[in-house]
């Protein structure tokens, strides 16, 4: 077998697991379906898919607006940061090992003016503001409310979820506002780890990782860090009223935390290793919090397909699109994609 094949083979078997756990929680949400309910679905109230679509642009702008402000010490346009940012999240939602975020750190770093580095430092800045900003509302969502999800057992121990999402949220937003409001002084210690120990492989992958991520904060002043946290909640609440319209749009009556607490749990699952696009945890983490809040099991695991179907074609047609026309109007030549991706770095 020859050196590329049993690359191409090692790449499959790193699929299984993935696929694996998403074939086992998509089944999950399937098995409760009935399908004459679904022949006899229908919307409810059309007039949320307006409010559905506002937010849902809403959301993606203050993505790519969240991101440019990351880069505009590089001079990028806005619309590119937009672009470039939609093109790796639908490619995220068709191909595996996470290729959008690989094509947006190596191929499409020059259409953001950006060094290699100092968009993989942006990307890792980008998913700590969205891990605490989702503990927040996942916080919030379960907080003063009846609604409670299943507690986990983890070695004999019953551990409620609200207490562990408090503790996640708490350490994310000590290491984040230490990121953001400390950053000298993380440096200094970090620099002073890496010179105690820097002969270590592994100290010395820490020293880089810590590089880079300081790379992405220091250029930033205190009012700009401040505003990446203010833009990063305005993110998931847009979209959080996205995934409350959708239950308004097919006549879900369950409060308005039920479909935040939803956006928080699918949103978080992705922290799974699954298929591309999330398909399985993504579901079957909208359908439970939807369950908790007494929505019976037909309906809560058809507002979990119904949402998921929503965001993953427009936003894997809206990125697609424009990465195709974009494609068109570049100067030849041009490569074929394929050779952009095999050029990508571990993909």
């Amino acid at each position: 077998m020859t050196a590329e094949r049993q690359s191409g083979a090692l790449r499959a078997l790193k699929l299984l697991p993935g696929f694996a756990l998403s074939a086992y929680f998509l089944w999950r949400v399937l098995r409760g379906l009935r399908l004459d309910h679904l022949r006899t679905m229908r919307l409810a109230a059309p007039g949320w898919i307006a409010v559905l679509l506002l937010f849902l642009v809403a959301d993606y702008l203050l993505r790519g607006y969240r991101w440019w402000t990351m880069l505009r010490v590089f001079q990028a346009r806005y619309t590119a940061c937009v672009r470039v940012l939609l093109t790796s999240l639908a490619a995220n939602n068709i191909l595996p090992f996470r290729v959008g975020d690989f094509m947006r750190i190596f191929a499409y770093a020059p259409d953001v003016n950006a060094p290699s580095s100092s968009v993989l430092s942006t990307v890792i800045l980008e998913r700590l503001l969205d891990i605490f900003t989702l503990f927040g509302f996942l916080v919030l969502g379960l907080s003063g409310t009846a609604i409670q999800l299943p507690p986990l057992s983890l070695h004999g121990h019953v551990v409620g979820i609200l207490p562990l999402a408090k503790v996640i949220f708490m350490l994310a937003a000590a290491g984040l506002g230490l990121l953001l409001f400390g950053t000298g002084l993380l440096h200094r210690l970090v620099h002073a780890v890496v010179q105690r120990f820097g002969t270590h492989p592994r100290t010395q992958k820490l020293g880089e990782w810590a590089s880079l991520l300081f790379e992405a904060v220091l250029h930033l002043s205190m009012a700009q860090r401040l505003w990446l946290l203010a833009i990063s909640g305005g993110v998931w609440f847009c979209e959080s009223v996205v995934f409350l319209s959708a239950a308004r749009m097919i006549g879900l009556v369950t409060g308005q935390r039920a479909p935040f607490l939803a956006a928080s749990l699918a949103n978080l699952s992705f922290l799974l290793p699954s298929a591309p696009g999330g398909i399985g945890p993504f579901d079957a983490s909208a359908s439970l919090a939807m369950r908790t809040a007494g929505v019976g099991d037909t309906d809560a695991g058809v507002y979990a397909l119904f949402i998921h179907v929503i965001l993953l074609f427009t936003i894997t047609g809206v990125g697609g699109i424009w990465f195709l026309v974009h494609r068109a109007q570049r100067r030849p030549p041009i490569k074929p994609l394929g050779e952009d991706l095999a050029e990508l770095p571990h993909v």
